[in-house]
């Protein structure tokens, strides 16, 4: 049996179900936190008769909270959310826009805040009932009263919110929908794979360079034997190996076509905070891993597959990339004739 590459094929597989199952529980339980909220999103606003509306003392009283309002009148208040775009540099204020503005309108002997588009007035919004926000009693409806008390007793305790009420729900809806499908997708894709193993970028690789079963056998003994590991990265008397979450790359050391450093630096605000390291290794069959690790153990790997693979391209230039990248097949086909060259030469200096 296959058993070294049927348990990655587990291990990687067992993974890919574990954090895509978590996944689409994380979004259902964020939707269902607010349950109430995204009912009313795809239901819509209902039509809310005035003595209804008026009876309210709290938004949580319906369970439909989109609504629309009819009134008899309507008046800007004055009181407006401004949103200022400021020069970083300087801090000075460069511009202002007027994101929404607050309108009392009159429906039946009683008033309704309602939090609406800047514009001109109207006698029908259609928003989400909400709790009346501390700033705007604080700041809007307590101004109100001390002008006139008999308005102040005439304004409900709710407020219409008829300007951004469905921003969450695009909000979440533009991110969930991608994360459910993406999860969904590869929840079915694990399942597939429990019974189809042989589908699993593991199995495929090993099938790519022979039998997967004899091969897993060689790799699972070598792995086993006392073997060099740079980062993450195993280099056995035959193969490289490294385990990632959702996959396993896997690579005869002979195999190597193109190795190059690879070396990025990091800033914040342009102040240098550091590099990290690494070494990108590429085989014959276009397998490509990049093997993150200390500075020290780069430069000692790289020495040794020099040694080891002397036929392979080493260092990195555009000319070399765009060859790879052009024609594959003839930059292996230039690689396996530094090798026949190699061992010609190697043959030559054994019989002298």
């Amino acid at each position: 049996m296959a058993a070294w590459v049927e348990n990655e094929a587990r291990r990687t597989n067992r993974n890919l179900l574990i954090v895509n199952i978590l996944l689409l529980a994380a979004v259902i339980v964020l939707i269902s936190a607010d349950a109430r909220y995204y009912l009313n999103f795809f239901l819509g606003c209902q039509k809310i008769e005035p003595a209804e509306l008026i009876a309210l003392t709290s938004a949580a009283q319906r369970t439909r909270t989109f609504v629309t309002v009819s009134g008899s009148k309507s008046a800007k208040t004055g009181y407006q959310d401004i949103e200022n775009s400021v020069q970083k540099s300087t801090g000075r204020v460069i511009s202002t826009t007027v994101k929404d503005e607050y309108v009392l309108l009159k429906v039946g002997d009683r008033v309704l805040m309602v939090k609406a588009d800047p514009g001109a007035e109207k006698l029908e919004y259609s928003g989400e009932l909400v709790k009346t926000e501390e700033r705007i009693q604080q700041d809007l409806i307590q101004t109100l009263s001390a002008r006139n008390p008999e308005l102040g007793k005439m304004i409900l305790p709710v407020t219409l919110n008829a300007a951004d009420y469905r921003e969450q729900g695009y909000w979440v809806l533009g991110v969930s929908v991608p994360v459910l499908l993406l999860a969904g997708w590869n929840i079915l894709k694990g399942f597939r794979r429990i019974s189809e193993p042989q589908t699993t970028r593991v199995w495929s690789q090993l099938a790519a360079l022979g039998d997967p079963q004899q091969l897993s056998l060689q790799i699972e003994t070598e792995e086993h034997q006392p073997h060099p590991r740079y980062g993450k990265l195993h280099m056995t008397q035959s193969w490289l190996l490294q385990r990632s979450t959702f996959s396993t790359w896997v690579s005869p050391v002979d195999d190597l076509a193109w190795v190059y450093k690879k070396v990025t630096k990091h800033s914040v605000n342009f102040i240098p905070t550091g590099k990290t390291y690494a070494l990108i290794l590429v085989g014959r069959h276009r397998q490509r891993v990049e093997a993150q690790m200390r500075e020290k153990e780069v430069n000692a790997l790289l020495g040794t597959l020099a040694a080891r693979v002397p036929w392979a391209i080493y260092g990195f230039s555009q000319q070399i990339k765009t060859a790879w990248d052009k024609d594959p097949a003839g930059f292996v086909a230039a690689v396996d004739s530094r090798r026949q060259s190699a061992a010609k030469a190697v043959g030559s200096s054994a019989q002298s």
